[in-house]
């Protein structure tokens, strides 16, 4: 009997389900085959490297400019020591304050006020706390007011 006899020439002729399980061990099938290759591609990809990473490192071209690999070092540490004092200093500068200026108000009082659709004691008070949250409905009045001193409350 011949080696064809066994097979399905014809792949319409088989159910979607066969078709798949087919696919999918042929794939597997290549994926073994492959894994299998994957210590060899291992070892000449880490010799091309190790290769590599020796005439990078110890050339007689390079041997030299170790000097260039200082340089980069001190630059790198006289940045971080600029930037670790800036941060010191503005930490000790302004570690207890809430804000940097108190200059004035960008807005009055009252057109704070007006804007938000509040009295002006409201208005005052939301001024006063240092969060203050407003929930706005559709048409932009506002719906909720909330402090962090106080529970919220309908406007």
């Amino acid at each position: 009997m011949k080696a064809e006899g066994f097979l399905i020439q014809n792949e319409r002729r088989r159910t979607p389900a066969k078709r798949a399980l087919s696919s999918l061990a042929t794939l597997v099938a290549w994926m073994l085959w492959l894994y299998l290759w994957l210590p060899v591609l291992t070892l000449v990809a880490w010799l091309a490297g190790l290769r590599t990473a020796w005439v990078e490192l110890s050339a007689e071209a390079y041997a030299n400019q170790t000097s260039d690999l200082l340089a980069i070092l001190g630059y790198a540490l006289v940045c971080a020591v600029v930037f670790a004092s800036w941060a010191y200093y503005n930490q000790a500068r302004f570690a207890h304050r809430t804000r940097r200026r108190h200059g004035p108000a960008a807005v009055t009082l009252a057109e704070e006020a007006m804007a938000l659709d509040v009295d002006p004691r409201e208005a005052q008070a939301m001024r006063a706390q240092r969060h203050s949250t407003l929930v706005f409905d559709r048409d932009a009045r506002p719906v909720v007011r909330r402090s962090a001193d106080r529970e919220p409350e309908p406007a």
